[in-house]
């Protein structure tokens, strides 16, 4: 049997949420999980529809764990079961107390409750507790969602200082939870831990709206949006998971957790990002368009422009990757010489699709979300604007397009068949 713990300082940052569907999906793939509802608040036990009832915590409680196991009850869904919550949970640090040896008190509630079981999450309350110390020392893996911004990062590092006291054997893994693309200082976390692998895990929980219908509907999200990303999302969360169990289960396993310092170094750039958010100004763009030394050095190396030229391919997209999804792509190119505005189906060629060529203003403009891509074509092609622009367009309806990624590639952008209309900002190019 396997532990994991789903545990933050702080409340409302998705633990429960957390909680709910990782172990949905941990019992959908066929293992036997209970899921413990440790938050007297019982938000775990509401979504399954479980009432929230244990029964009297004392002493004697703790030492046998015959009242949890008793307490035990299936969910609708199979391989699934949920010891709930209860108010009296609100006691179980003063019993601990009086028990004394608090990890060797939660070690044999977990045999006992978790006997019959493959894995064992465990929903904690926010905050610090001896409760939350014995579930930490005692859980197999330690998940942490975290939301990216300072505070949520800095109260990472004050549990992974904690942590570092326990010794080299606990077993940590922090990932990005209610992450809101729309946000240049998300979207700069995110950037962050993908460059810094090893520290968050690869999955990144959106803040979406269909998220937070799980405490409407009452019920997993994968089981009435399986398609939907945050979905995806959550699936492969639990496949991180996984793989992080069996490593904890190898013999030559050792803790594996965030490196202390770089959380601290991701606490203090975020910090400066949010100071300047709140002063009106932009992010740095992944590049800065008006400096253009790489480009030019490496022009210097070719001969006459027939060797390839590198080009920056910014990609936008909605929250929920409604153009990914449809087979669709905006971006905006950035080469040497040109910046390009592309807009049409992803497998089309580049001479079917919509091109409108940019000035470095409006370039910054639409990097720095001041401006979004499809104004941009509508002012240079009109309205009704080419084939491939209304398709994006009734793909995206009224939802807020941001940049979701940029990326370098090797080869040149060629407009093929052009005619530019003029040298003035965003002149239009027809393929």
């Amino acid at each position: 049997m396997s532990a994991v713990a789903v545990y933050n300082l702080k409340g409302g940052v998705g633990k429960t949420t957390a909680a709910v569907n990782v172990a949905y999906l941990a019992a959908a793939s066929g293992q036997r999980v209970l899921l413990w509802d440790l938050d007297p608040q019982g938000a775990s036990s509401f979504i399954f529809r479980v009432r929230a009832h244990v029964g009297a915590l004392r002493g004697k409680t703790l030492r046998h764990g015959a009242v949890f196991a008793d307490a035990i009850k299936e969910t609708d869904y199979p391989n699934l079961d949920l010891l709930p919550a209860d108010f009296s949970y609100r006691k179980f640090d003063r019993v601990l107390d009086h028990l004394g040896r608090p990890v060797r008190v939660m070690r044999t509630l977990l045999e006992t409750v978790g006997s019959d079981y493959d894995v064992v999450f465990l929903d904690c309350p926010a905050g610090f507790s001896r409760l939350t110390e014995a579930v930490l020392e005692t859980a197999d893996l330690c998940l942490v969602p975290t939301i990216p911004t300072p505070l949520s990062v800095q109260t990472l590092a004050r549990i992974l200082k904690w942590i570092d006291r326990r010794g080299p054997s606990a077993h940590l893994a922090a990932f990005f939870s209610m992450v809101d693309r729309r946000r240049a200082l998300h979207r700069r976390a995110c950037e962050w831990s993908l460059e810094h692998r090893g520290h968050f895990l690869d999955s990144h929980i959106p803040c979406a709206s269909i998220v937070e219908q799980i405490s409407v509907r009452r019920m997993p999200l994968p089981k009435f949006a399986e398609r939907d990303p945050a979905s995806a999302a959550f699936a492969g969360l639990w496949s991180e998971v996984r793989a992080r169990l069996e490593q904890h289960g190898s013999s030559d396993h050792v803790g594996l957790r965030p490196a202390l310092s770089a959380i601290e170094s991701l606490s203090a750039e975020l910090e400066r990002a949010l100071q300047r958010e709140i002063r009106g100004e932009s992010l740095t763009p992944v590049i800065n368009l008006q400096e253009r030394m790489a480009f030019r050095s490496h022009q210097r190396t070719v001969a006459s422009g027939t060797a390839a030229q590198p080009t920056l391919v910014h990609s936008f997209d909605t929250d929920d990757r409604d153009l990914a999804r449809s087979g669709h792509a905006l971006e905006l190119r950035e080469c040497a010489a040109t910046l390009v505005l592309v807009a049409g189906q992803t497998d089309a060629a580049d001479g079917s699709r919509a091109q409108v060529r940019l000035d470095r203003s409006w370039a910054l403009q639409i990097l720095s979300g001041q401006v979004s891509p499809l104004l941009i074509l509508d002012r240079r092609l009109g309205r009704p604007g080419p084939s491939a622009v209304e398709e994006i367009r009734s793909v995206v309806g009224k939802r807020k397009l941001f940049r979701v990624e940029s990326r370098m590639v090797g080869e040149p952008h060629t407009a093929g068949r052009e005619r530019i209309d003029s040298e003035e900002p965003g002149a239009a190019i027809y393929a």
